[in-house]
């Protein structure tokens, strides 16, 4: 029998009940992995048929199923409905108020809570939240806590935010990230005595830092083999009324990242007392007076932080920062609340590093955006000092709008002072250089035999740039 025109349309037709369950799975898989950053991605596949379904909820471990809990999920009614598996609480104070109920339902499950991210806490929400009789049971599952402080009053961290010694139940033994910030917890050296699977470990403006001793916080640290990200900060140097050394240094084997922004005196004593032989990534933010003999050490004993041959210089708004290459993830910073103190305090930074900037040969000078330099940056001799560890430079790059504040000091280098900054100095690149700028340095290429060349922005921006190390809040 001839086919007909409709029968012909059909063929080549299909649908996707064709496709078995594996098949399915597969490219529910692949839909996991596309929405990987929202984990109710599965909610309304679940809806669609009986099938789907059913292949979903077959494979809750493959698919990495989560129900996320917010303050406007209905936790005490809506949980039941669905299948046991991990739960997320997620809850930030810009949460509508009064939804503090459906949090603590949710919580009333702590054996299959996976992560918890208590956000920008309000000292009511902290307290209702954090003192349940949920959260002072143990959370055999719990992989994932951040628990965040909102605002800093002006004489201090306001003692409401203070977790008690029972919070968890004294022991979170799945955990693999811990992040607290703005929060004392008195209890912190012993729950992470108990944390031995932890991964990343960030520690904000603890108040309990304080009261640690440096015996106690290194003793934490070395049991944690696990811990690959450390982020520490910290304004205060750690008591430690016992002066007796430690016997032995307390190695971290897994340590690739270590995040440090407070005074050099903490920073130096865990300088002191670690050792971290597969570091990769050191970003050091620090202010006041600078004091770090000890963190050349460490640094030397990090097997992956490769000795510069490059620095850059970039000023930004709240940061001077200085980059070292070709390790990737190699840098300081210096913070002040005027721009003047920055600069000082990288000069005396420089001055202890020197042993580190001997290698330098290629030195580059940039603004950052929305940073331009002030007019304080007048008087050459800081500038003199913060040149004068770098005596292997051979090329100097200097970006457009750094060029003001750096060229008079090139030309004011005269003298005994010319052969002080830049021994080496070979070639001095400029970001489009204009006849004005060449001819004010006129004396010190003379007197050194210097080549001037020109160069772009782009010589100076996709070096510099460093994101993924910018002082931040996980």
């Amino acid at each position: 029998m001839p086919s007909t025109t409709a029968d012909e349309r059909r063929v080549g037709e299909a649908t996707i009940d064709i496709l078995s369950d594996d098949a399915l799975s597969t490219i529910f898989l692949h839909c996991k992995d596309v929405f990987s950053s929202d984990l109710s991605w599965w909610q309304p596949l679940v809806h669609v048929c009986r099938r789907w379904r059913h292949v979903i909820f077959a494979s809750p471990l493959h698919l990495n199923l989560t129900l996320v809990c917010t303050a406007r999920t209905p936790a005490r009614e809506s949980l039941d409905i669905w299948p046991p598996i991990p739960i997320v609480l997620h809850f930030t104070s810009y949460e509508r108020r009064g939804h503090n109920e459906n949090i603590i339902a949710a919580m009333e499950r702590p054996d299959r809570i996976t992560d918890i991210r208590l956000m920008n806490l309000t000292i009511h929400n902290f307290q209702e939240l954090t003192r349940t009789m949920a959260m002072e049971s143990p959370f055999p599952a719990l992989t994932y806590l951040q628990l965040r402080g909102f605002g800093m009053p002006e004489n201090g961290w306001n003692d409401s935010f203070v977790l008690r010694d029972v919070f968890l139940g004294g022991s979170a033994p799945s955990l693999r990230t811990f992040i607290l910030d703005g929060i004392s917890f008195p209890a912190l050296s012993k729950l992470l005595l108990t944390t031995t699977q932890l991964v990343t470990l960030q520690l904000s403006s603890v108040p309990t830092l304080r009261n640690m001793s440096l015996r106690v916080v290194v003793t934490c640290l070395a049991a944690l083999p696990n811990l690959k990200y450390l982020s520490i900060i910290h304004f205060y140097k750690f008591p430690d009324p016992d002066q007796s050394p430690l016997s032995t240094r307390a190695v971290l084997p897994s340590l690739t990242s270590f995040y440090f922004h407070g005074v050099s005196g903490s920073l130096e004593d865990l300088a002191t007392r670690i050792d971290a032989p597969m570091l990769r990534t050191l970003s050091l933010t620090l202010g006041g007076l600078i004091h770090i003999p000890q963190l050349l050490r460490f640094t030397s004993h990090a097997e992956k932080l490769k000795l510069p041959i490059r620095a850059i210089f970039v000023f930004e708004i709240w940061r001077f920062l200085l980059k070292f290459l070709p390790s990737d993830g190699f840098e300081f910073a210096t913070r002040d609340h005027k721009s003047f103190g920055q600069f000082m305090t990288m000069v005396s930074l420089c001055s202890a590093l020197t042993p580190l900037l001997s290698h330098v040969e290629r030195l580059d000078f940039h603004c950052g955006q929305f940073s331009p330099l002030k007019q304080e940056f007048v008087d050459p001799m800081p500038w003199l000092a913060l040149f004068r560890p770098f005596t292997a430079v051979r090329s100097l790059y200097v970006s457009k709008k750094v060029w003001p504040r750096v060229g008079p000091v090139l030309q004011a280098l005269t003298g005994e002072s010319a052969s002080e900054a830049f021994p080496e100095l070979r070639t001095l690149f400029l970001e489009e250089p204009s006849e004005e700028a060449r001819k004010s340095i006129e004396t010190l290429v003379g007197m050194r035999g210097i080549t001037i060349q020109p160069c772009t922005a782009s010589d100076f921006v996709d070096e510099s740039q460093s994101p993924s190390l910018s002082w931040h809040r996980w």
